[in-house]
């Protein structure tokens, strides 16, 4: 049965012995002293539920005419029935005790003085014969007593059951690194305890691993730059190098590619040509970690400040990929887990950068030409996310070409329907004929999805475009695209094969996509669907007229470590050639 709360039971057992007689009379010592008013254990919680069945039982079936009446059954009033029960010394000389007890165990019973308090409440709970005779209500748990705190279908009564929680759990599988020294990959057991070479509050737990995925794919089509049919191969390296638990090296190479290109089979006028492009020059070599922990290990402490810290051949991206999304040569560091009362922000964090090389940017010939300092701010206020940022590009050997670029950008949820995004980012400064700038003008991006009744498996969304002069990002690698790859799969590019997109500079554009995401009921495989359309109005536009395509994507897993990916998109393009393809994608990551 329900666990019951006994001074409630007591007080019905009250108001039952005192209703029905011809005269109020007194009732006998029921309820034990204040220490006693609860069991304190689950034998004497049995024990008092079992009396109480066997007490009000028979009465119950001798007497089915007895009118019970309600008693406050709630936790805020039962404190002042205590209380009154408690409150009043005067002697009753008519109290009788029970013939037969309430309580049939060792548990302390109620003194003389306590008796008499208990009658004196008992008196108050008495039915006077001037009343008017109240209803027949007998126990409802569901109406007379609160709701247990669990479901009823989650309390198991066999060990079998219960049991089952635990022996139903299994490994998930991990596909492990195919390098792996020192400690595992999500292994199991204590983590060992480290070395003492740089302090003992950041003690050398060493270990290194080389991970990533390969992807081949094949492709039929045509893109902006004529037919593309080819067999591509792509292999993504990571060696990482963990020296204690904050400070690191890291690196990666793409032995498959070289300049943005991949080793392939492909097409050309009806020849089959192989091309090799293998390289083992590091597209990123970096070490990280925080200045904080370091210092403090070395004065024998703990970190008396966080300021996580980079320096090398490192990948920046900020806004998705939008505003910046490129390996540079330079340094950057971050004060991390802020807030501000005077701002009313609740947590935000500030990067700072340098790039003194390797920038890669169309509005630099080349990726030596260019350098980049800036800050980046990530705040969460105003009931959204807030991404903000700034940074001057110095042309080397031409001061006309430097400029200033900053963004912003505000998400949030509204109605509890719509996730809205909205960013800009906006050039200027450049010293020459408008004609000839390169980095100039600016872009708005607003990105929505709709919040459905099933919001992890279908999302619709609605992504839109304003693009004026020719906008730029800090810095974009050859290989992420353009600057609106986010807007839709109509504007990504793949990163293997050349898949063909609509134009994806923004220059003098404006435009969108419309689609639906929809999401397997496991979360183990994706199809999209889209349709996006862009047309110029400046005549700086790259696009000679207005642009339509529709596309589709379909990925599943074949295992927790591979998966297959299919697309498929045409496009129309006023002015120039349709550019159209399928494509066919294994990936394998490791």
């Amino acid at each position: 049965m329900k666990s019951f709360k006994p001074s409630l039971f007591a007080l019905t057992l009250l108001s039952l012995c005192a209703i029905g007689a011809d005269r109020p009379r007194r009732l006998p010592p029921v309820l034990p002293p204040p220490n006693a008013l609860r069991p304190q254990t689950d034998l004497q919680l049995d024990r008092f539920t079992a009396a109480l069945d066997r007490y009000l039982a028979p009465q119950l079936e001798s007497q089915p005419e007895i009118a019970i009446r309600r008693l406050p059954t709630t936790e805020r009033q039962l404190p002042q029935l205590s209380a009154d029960l408690f409150a009043s010394d005067t002697p009753v000389s008519n109290a009788t005790p029970t013939s037969q007890p309430l309580i049939d165990d060792d548990r302390p019973h109620a003194e003389p003085a306590a008796q008499a308090r208990t009658a004196t409440l008992s008196e108050k709970l008495i039915d006077d014969s001037h009343a008017e005779p109240a209803p027949i209500v007998l126990h409802d748990p569901g109406m007379d007593f609160s709701p247990m705190p669990l479901d009823p279908d989650a309390c198991y009564h066999d060990s079998g059951r219960e049991a089952w929680v635990y022996d139903a759990k299994h490994d998930v599988p991990t596909q492990h690194p195919w390098v792996e020294w020192g400690r595992i990959w999500y292994g199991d057991g204590i983590t060992p305890r480290g070395r003492d070479l740089f302090g003992p509050m950041n003690l050398v737990r060493p270990k290194f691993y080389v991970y990533g995925d390969f992807r081949t794919g094949i492709q039929a089509g045509r893109n902006a730059g004529g037919r593309a049919d080819n067999w591509a191969n792509r292999l993504n390296l990571d060696m990482d190098l963990q020296i204690t638990d904050t400070e690191r090296f890291h690196a990666f190479v793409g032995p498959l590619d070289k300049q943005n290109r991949f080793t392939r089979w492909e097409v050309i006028d009806g020849d089959l040509r192989y091309r090799n492009e293998m390289n083992l020059t590091p597209a990123t070599a970096f070490f990280e970690g925080d200045l904080g922990v370091m210092l403090g290990a070395l004065g024998n402490q703990s970190s008396p400040f966080e300021l996580p810290i980079s320096a090398g051949l490192m990948p920046l991206l900020f806004q998705n990929g939008i505003w910046m999304e490129d390996a540079v040569s330079g340094i950057a560091f971050a004060v991390p887990a802020k807030h501000s009362r005077l701002l009313n922000w609740a947590n935000f964090d500030v990067s700072f950068f340098a790039v003194f090389d390797q920038l890669n940017s169309p509005a630099f010939a080349d990726n030596s030409d260019a350098q980049a300092f800036g800050t980046a701010w990530f705040i969460e206020a105003y009931g959204g996310y807030i991404e903000t940022g700034y940074a001057y590009l110095n042309h080397r050997n031409d001061d006309s070409l430097s400029y200033h670029n900053a963004t912003f950008s505000f998400t949030r949820r509204y109605f509890d329907r719509i996730s809205n995004s909205v960013r800009v980012i906006v050039n200027a400064g450049q010293d020459r004929a408008k004609a000839d700038r390169t980095a100039d003008g600016g872009l708005l991006l607003v990105e929505n999805s709709w919040i459905t009744a099933a919001p992890l498996t279908v999302v619709p969304y609605a992504n839109f475009f304003y693009g004026w002069d020719r906008p730029q990002s800090v810095a974009r690698a050859g290989i992420s695209g353009g600057i609106l790859r986010n807007t839709g799969i109509n504007f990504d590019t793949d990163g293997l094969n050349g898949f063909a997109t609509l134009d994806t500079s923004a220059a003098d554009t404006a435009g969108g996509s419309v689609g639906v995401d929809l999401i397997g009921e496991d979360l183990d495989r994706q199809l999209l669907l889209e349709l996006s359309y862009l047309t110029p109005h400046g005549d700086r536009a790259i696009a000679r007229g207005d642009q339509y395509a529709i596309g589709a994507r379909y990925q599943f897993p074949i295992s927790n470590a591979t998966l297959l990916r299919f697309d498929v998109m045409h496009g129309w393009r006023e002015g120039d050639d349709d550019v159209y393809g399928t494509r066919m994608e294994y990936r394998w990551k490791f």
